[in-house]
Parts: structure tokens; sequence; C-alpha cells
């Protein structure tokens, strides 16, 4: 489904039964927000900002891998991914293209392949393939521009993510490796707090880690030693 990807990771991290059995019935749903998706409109999103991450993020397409069978989930993954591209898919800005969010991006469109390239459709797979190598382009220049913390540790493990299963990626890899290493020191403290101090944020940053390294699993290599420390 997904041939032009090195690889696809497992997502090991098991999502949000009910979250995803509302989108079956047609509704994404957010921590008690709700949106219809016959009325999501990406140019108008009218939602928290914490919706807003999610949608944009993708995160939303490991809810709907457990809650649906592959037959169930791409009709509704390939309607939601057709309308973010139609509007965040050549303009680069706002929430859609933070650097966080797009890096997060990387990583559940590439552990998620199935429900999104599974189309016959080669245009609209070219624009998902497009799209995976327009972000790593952007996190390549500003990764080092995210706040320091786990945001900038997103930004930079889509980098290598990228590196690691966009064909030609061993420069990228390299140099996602590095800005990755030094993103974790100023991220993490010895004792394995986070700089945020917040219990969300260290779940949110494991779990972060957990599927990148399904990204090092799935390409049979070591994952970067800094990952395994914290």
């Amino acid at each position: 489904s997904s041939d032009l990807l090195r690889a696809v990771p497992d997502d090991p991290i098991i999502g949000d039964l009910r979250a995803g059995q509302s989108m079956l019935g047609g509704v994404l749903s957010y921590r008690g927000e709700k949106l219809a998706i016959r009325d999501l409109d990406f140019a108008t999103l009218a939602v928290s900002p914490g919706f807003a991450a999610y949608l944009h993020s993708f995160a939303w397409l490991r809810d709907l891998s457990t809650a649906a069978t592959r037959e169930q989930g791409v009709p509704v993954a390939e309607a939601i991914m057709r309308r973010w591209l139609a509007v965040h898919g050549d303009q680069v800005g706002g929430t859609a293209w933070r650097y966080d969010v797009t890096g997060q991006r990387i990583l559940f469109w590439a552990a998620h392949a199935p429900l999104i390239l599974s189309s016959r459709d080669l245009i609209y797979r070219s624009s998902v393939l497009n799209g995976l190598a327009r972000f790593a382009r952007h996190l390549d220049r500003g990764a080092d521009r995210a706040p320091p913390g786990l945001t900038r540790v997103a930004a930079w493990s889509g980098v290598v993510a990228a590196g690691l299963l966009i064909p030609g990626g061993e420069p990228r890899r390299h140099f996602g490796e590095d800005g990755l290493t030094r993103a974790l020191s100023s991220a993490f403290y010895d004792d394995g707090g986070t700089i945020d101090r917040s219990p969300t944020a260290l779940l949110d940053g494991i779990a972060l880690l957990t599927l990148l390294r399904a990204v090092y699993d799935a390409r049979r290599e070591e994952p970067l030693p800094a990952i395994q420390t914290v």
C-alpha cells in the first residue's frame, strides 16, 4: 500500500476506542468537543487549540485504527486527508505547520500508512507522499526554531522518522539524530523529569519516543542511544 516508504512502523500505542468508534459514526471527538466529519472544513476550523492540534497532527489515526478494520477505516481517513490537503497541503503556516505538529504528523502518517495510502488514486497518493517530503523539508529548516522541550523533540523526531522512511534519507537521518540528541538533552533532566515538570508532557514524550523507536524497528535499525537513555 505504501510502496514508496521504506517501511511501515507499527504504532505500539493503543488509541482511544470510543473516539475511534465515534469517527466511524461520522463524528470527530476530543475531550468532550465534537465535530461532524461532514462539516469539517479546515479553512474555517473553529475548535480549541488542543482539538486543532489533534486534527492537524493526525493523532486521530491512532484512535481510528484502534476501532476500525482497514476496510472501515480507509474511507474515513481518506475523506479527512483530502480535506486537509486541499487547505494545508501547499499553504505553509498556522497550527497545521507548527514544528511539533508537523513532526507528529510524519510519525502518524507513517505508522498508519495503510489507512491513508491504500487508494488506487495515483494523484491522491502522490499528494500524500509529496506532503511527507514537504513536511520533512519544513522541519529540516526549522526544527531548532521550535521552543525547547517536548515541542522541539517532536519536531526533530519528525526529521529522524523522515530520514529513516523516505528513500535516500541517510544524510537527513544523521542530521536529525544530531538535532534530536540536542533536543532531548534540553527537554529531560537526568532524573527523567521534563523541563515543563508536567506529568502529561512526560506521558506525551514517552508516547512520541515509543513511536519513533517503532520506526527504527520497522527498518531493523538500532535506535539512537539518547532515545533509550530517556
